[in-house]
């Protein structure tokens, strides 16, 4: 047997435990699972768990170790320190190798006494580190393989991928290295007919990957409803919703998951149309691939109430208007300036189309002139607001204070108010 052999391979029955709650979404079992979807989920720990953090393979048989590759970036996330530690004779683990970067995404560990020399990786996405020379005997007989999770990129601890490449020990019998071949040169040829049955089934191109900015930055998943977390970190509605349950189950307010920090009124999470309408034209375009039929899709509203509210709409502006033609309303010409002409028509005239916008101006603003910057004061006696400018002219008066309304005030009875 001369080629190595992936041994973390679903076909060579490893198992895999950890010290850590992982996510619902991906449990620890994608690493070694049959399932291809399931594999390329990888693993992510709870979101409020924090490094460091274990993850113990069991190999089917004793191995010696060429190369322990390592895929620690998922999305956003990114895991940027790993140990790596083997099971001795006694039990206990010893260190074989280390590496951290902030940059790469995969982390590849090589054993230089099967390996020749390490050569430049190709990719500059490939971090390359060298397996500890002074332990070749565990090196050499290796059946339990630690990896210890030191530091993340300040976010969740993940592990989208790993294979360790090796071949069997010389402790192993005849019959065992002749079962490891068979299964594995079968598992071989089953995944190149996976390989042409997905192509033939689903043409993708490497067009459809999914843009990084359209994955929720906690599961990794493409977002339906993208929110703005206070922290900055963009995330489905469905997550907040699912962290706010598991918060409450606590007796905890809603809060960052990232952060921590409890929501206010100034500090919540706040919805992204730009990029929601990015990831359904996304969607749209590549809706004839597999992968991306069965993601929900939302119109943000009720189309059925939209077409009541319409309906009512449109009957009540044509009776308004009926109304209004059917009657003659005398004019008065009887005003002291245009102003107080214009004034008193918008105030019995019929309005249309009243946003909202248009009455937190109307209550923001001078009651005289219309003015909505500025100092302004409320008159307690009619509420109506009056500003600096308006007020000195009141004032300057020989005769009492009068309001546009036509009520007549004391200027200690006049108040500070705050636009907001």
């Amino acid at each position: 047997m001369g080629s190595a052999i992936n041994f973390l391979d679903h076909k060579l029955k490893p198992a895999v435990q950890s010290d850590a709650i992982d996510d619902d979404f991906h449990p620890l079992s994608n690493l070694i699972s049959s399932d291809r979807r399931a594999l390329e989920e990888g693993f992510m720990a709870y979101p409020v768990t924090k490094p460091p953090l274990e993850i113990v393979f069991t190999l089917h048989c004793p191995i010696v170790i060429h190369r322990l590759k390592l895929w620690v970036h998922m999305g956003a996330l990114k895991t940027t320190a790993v140990d790596v530690y083997v099971q001795n004779k006694r039990g206990n683990f010893d260190k074989i190798g280390s590496g951290e970067s902030q940059t790469a995404e995969i982390f590849e560990f090589v054993n230089i006494r099967k390996v020749a020399a390490l050569s430049e990786p190709a990719d500059s996405r490939i971090a390359q580190y060298t397996l500890f020379p002074t332990v070749g005997y565990l090196l050499a007989n290796c059946s339990v393989i630690k990896l210890v999770i030191k530091k993340t990129a300040r976010c969740v601890a993940v592990l989208r991928k790993i294979e360790c490449w090796g071949q069997p020990a010389r402790s192993c019998s005849k019959p065992v290295k002749d079962s490891i071949e068979t299964m594995w040169y079968k598992n071989a040829h089953l995944i190149e007919d996976d390989f042409e049955t997905l192509s033939n089934e689903a043409p993708d191109t490497p067009a459809t990957d999914i843009p990084e900015e359209f994955l929720d930055e906690l599961t990794c998943d493409i977002m339906t409803i993208p929110m703005i977390l206070p922290s900055g970190k963009l995330v489905d509605q469905m997550t907040i919703e699912k962290h706010n349950q598991e918060e409450e189950k606590w007796g905890r307010q809603a809060s960052d998951p990232f952060t921590s920090l409890i929501y206010t009124e100034m500090r919540k999470p706040m919805f992204n149309a730009a990029l929601k309408s990015r990831i359904d034209q996304f969607l749209i375009k590549h809706s004839d691939s597999t992968k991306f039929q069965q993601l929900p899709r939302t119109v943000g509203t009720n189309l059925r109430s939209m077409t009541t509210n319409s309906i009512h709409y449109v009957s009540t502006c044509v009776s308004r208007k009926r109304k209004l033609e059917s009657e003659h309303p005398e004019l008065d010409y009887s005003c002291s300036s245009l102003e107080v002409a214009v004034r008193k028509a918008l105030s019995t005239a019929t309005r249309y189309t009243l946003s909202a916008v248009d009455e937190e101006q109307s209550l923001n603003s001078c009651h005289s002139c219309m003015k909505s910057l500025g100092c302004f004061y409320r008159i307690i006696s009619c509420k109506h607001l009056i500003c600096r400018d308006c007020l000195e002219a009141q004032t300057q008066s020989p005769s009492s204070c009068k309001c546009s309304c036509g009520m007549r005030f004391e200027r200690k009875l006049v108040e500070k108010h705050h636009v907001r």
